[in-house]
């Protein structure tokens, strides 16, 4: 190709890239937004416990969140970068994912408190269409950002995305708090932040409308059973092999997650109204721990947020069960702190902690792939983690399983315990960057070795 071409080609890719960064950083401050106001681990879950009695339901909620969204991408149908009609793809299942919660939100109005039974049912088959057309939407949207921006314009588009929506979760909490607070019928309040989030999702739509699609080749897809096939020759693998088995435990660990909120509101008694505060230190504590895992993960490497994200996870059973004795103790008591609403503001470090550890693991879990698979098969690496992760999604069914035969406490140990497994898991890991790695808490002899990366 001859050199003006080329710089043709390069400059048509810089003002795309210029088009798209307003466009993108919209879409994903709104996505964000939607996805708080129906955040599936706090609002929605708490939500379907209040229209049913059954746990096994409420853990449903996040396994199809997870498990769902995932589905397409197993399937092969996820959009390769350069694959023609990817944008188009990504723009139609936004609006489906829009259209979705907005049915959502007309049914809650139209089925209130009347016939629980029906909205329940309703709510889990459309809930299931937003998070496949969610799934259909994320890959195509997420290889168009990947390729419109150099690696230092790419950091500023997510880093202003994760700005506007810390500042629109905190919005989010306040609304939350005031529809729930001063309502007595709580699905019709649900409905509205149904119909608010269709605006939001709408929004992100016409945002994915108006981006343009960078001129890239013909990229890769592995389907399902491509991935299957190729299992034993990437599982010979020992490094992929030992972070696949702390993704699985670090996975596990979310059997409890839709359940801190339910506890709270059951066991503790907090207020109703406090849902919204719970929302918006989730979405506080995810963005201002990026100022802390950023630097880390640069001076230290992904291993080290991986393995304090892993302790955090720990912590946060722990913290549900410790709190309300402690906050009891005769010697925090005799303080008055157990005054008022102090036990319902004390349990918001639960999902401060929650938010934190997220914001590690979404910072360093593809990042530490991408450091130890081989550049031509990280496709398949990906695919095949991705295939696990997708069964692993719905361990939350377990959860509500244990939770209705043997109550809140024996499921947060066995969380705990899980969460252990994951931090000693992660002592084996080895950190890719360095040729000598120093493992979390190794000078106390805690974790397992550091193994010396090969070649």
């Amino acid at each position: 190709m001859p050199v003006d071409s080329q710089l043709t080609v390069t400059s048509r890719d810089r003002r795309t890239g210029r088009h798209n960064a307003g466009f993108g950083i919209a879409y994903g401050a709104m996505l964000m937004l939607g996805h708080t106001l129906i955040h599936p681990v706090i609002v929605l879950a708490f939500f379907v416990s209040l229209i049913s009695d059954s746990y096994v339901l409420v853990g449903l909620v996040p396994a199809l969140a997870t498990g769902l969204v995932a589905f397409p991408l197993l399937l092969g149908a996820g959009s390769a970068p350069g694959r023609a009609g990817r944008l188009t793809v990504g723009v139609w299942a936004s609006i489906f994912r829009a259209a979705a919660i907005g049915l959502l939100g007309a049914v809650s109005f139209a089925l209130g408190d009347g016939t629980p039974p029906a909205l329940l049912v309703t709510f889990f088959v459309v809930y299931a269409l937003y998070n496949l057309a969610s799934g259909f939407a994320n890959t195509p949207m997420v290889d168009l950002t990947a390729y419109s921006f150099s690696g230092e314009r790419l950091g500023l588009v997510f880093g202003q995305r994760n700005l506007w929506g810390a500042v629109l979760g905190v919005m989010v909490g306040y609304t939350i708090a005031r529809l729930l607070g001063g309502s007595d019928d709580i699905p019709a309040s649900v409905a509205i932040l149904f119909l608010l989030a269709f605006v939001a999702f709408s929004l992100a739509a016409y945002a994915a409308a108006m981006m343009r699609e960078p001129h890239r080749s013909d990229g890769y897809v592995a389907s399902l059973g491509h991935q299957l096939r190729e299992a034993p020759h990437l599982l010979g693998n020992d490094y992929f092999r030992r972070f696949l088995a702390f993704r699985a435990f670090l996975s596990l660990s979310a059997i409890a997650d839709p359940f801190y909120v339910v506890f709270a509101y059951r066991q503790l008694g907090v207020p109703i109204d406090l849902i919204g505060l719970y929302v918006a230190a989730l979405a506080v504590g995810r963005f201002a721990s990026n100022l802390i895992w950023e630097p880390i993960s640069a001076r230290r490497g992904n291993r080290l947020v991986l393995q304090v994200s892993a302790l955090l996870r720990m912590l946060i059973p722990l913290l549900a069960l410790a709190l309300p004795p402690l906050l009891r103790w005769s010697v925090i008591a005799d303080l008055g702190l157990m005054g008022g609403r102090a036990l319902a503001y004390a349990f918001t470090l639960v999902f401060v902690v929650y938010g934190v550890s997220l914001s590690g693991q979404a910072l360093a879990n593809m990042a530490y792939l991408l450091d130890i698979a081989p550049e031509a098969e990280r496709p398949a690496y990906t695919g095949l983690l991705n295939t696990v992760l997708a069964v692993v999604a719905f361990v939350p069914l377990v959860g509500g399983l244990l939770l209705e035969r043997f109550g809140f406490q024996f499921l947060f140990l066995v969380t705990f315990l899980i969460g252990f497994a994951a931090v000693l898991s992660s002592g084996s890991l080895h950190e890719p960057r360095f040729l000598r790695p120093t493992p979390l808490l190794a000078r106390y002899g805690l974790l397992t070795r550091s193994r010396r990366v090969r070649g």
